[in-house]
């Protein structure tokens, strides 16, 4: 009797044995099943945050949104009769105007540098002939450079005497000369002043080039703003002493010619550039 127990108490053992596969099995498909529902909900989420930001964008540009090929499964990027030319399509900006393609606005950029170019160019031309009108065209020089126009002034019997930040009487004519263009300008104007490399000695007002080159520079812009009315929101001094010549400190003349005031009107499309990225 013992017997026989024993072997339907084995045979209950075998037997539980056997189906408790089926429960590991049950537990791993109801994991796959769930990882299948937990990859399926993030992308639709995703996709959802995708046609969200796509008819956002599309208000903000103030236009209908525009099935993605790749996306929605459409043409394609290559369709017969499209453009390939790598041009973003121009749409319609916020306030119905359109918004150009990459072409447009290189074209844009360009014509803006011609345009400031061509009224740089016409100051040069104005501020020329006013000079040669009272005899003092060979007081200033001319160079266009990224950052503008610049006017150079030297300093030695024209502006200044030397060590000093006082307005010759000629010096006031130049800028007398180069004010009517500049007033009419909209560009606003640096001055900078500039000296040769030899020390200052004795002492004296400016114990410094730097403080010498400073004051000159400032000089001219209050002169600017007295006597022409110059707005002075649109001018800027700055002294650089001996640390921007044009030519090597070698001889006499060419320490004349480093010890200067430039005149610098500022181009525009660059000065919008530098504050857009400031």
């Amino acid at each position: 009797m013992a017997h026989k127990k024993h072997r339907a108490a084995a045979h209950e053992e075998e037997h539980e044995n056997h189906e408790r596969w089926l429960i590991t099995y049950a537990d791993m498909i109801t994991l796959l099943m769930v990882l299948f529902v937990v990859l399926f909900s993030i992308g639709q989420v995703d996709l959802a945050k995708f046609q969200a930001l796509k008819h956002s964008l599309s208000n903000s540009l103030g236009g209908p949104a525009k099935p993605n090929p790749v996306v929605t499964g459409g043409a394609g990027v290559l369709t017969a009769g499209s453009q390939i030319s790598g041009a973003v399509p121009s749409g319609t900006g916020s306030l119905g105007s359109p918004v150009p393609s990459d072409q447009a606005l290189i074209a844009l950029v360009r014509q803006k540098a011609a345009a400031e170019q061509a009224t740089l160019t016409q100051a040069e031309k104005q501020i020329e002939q006013a000079l040669t009108n009272k005899g003092l065209q060979d007081a200033v020089t001319f160079r266009q450079e990224v950052r503008g126009l610049v006017v150079t002034v030297v300093s030695d019997n024209v502006l200044y005497p030397v060590g000093s930040a006082v307005l010759q009487p000629e010096g006031r004519a130049v800028l007398d000369a180069l004010a009517p263009a500049l007033a009419h300008l909209p560009n606003d104007i640096s001055v900078e002043g500039h000296t040769d490399n030899q020390p200052i000695v004795g002492g004296g007002e400016y114990p410094t080039n730097w403080e010498l080159s400073t004051a000159r520079a400032t000089a001219v812009v209050r002169y600017l703003i007295d006597a022409h009315g110059l707005v002075p929101s649109r001018l800027a001094a700055a002294g650089y002493a001996d640390t921007r010549p044009i030519v090597p400190n070698t001889s006499a003349s060419n320490e004349g010619l480093n010890r200067r005031v430039e005149i610098v009107v500022l181009n525009q499309n660059a000065t919008s550039n530098q504050t857009g990225s400031s």
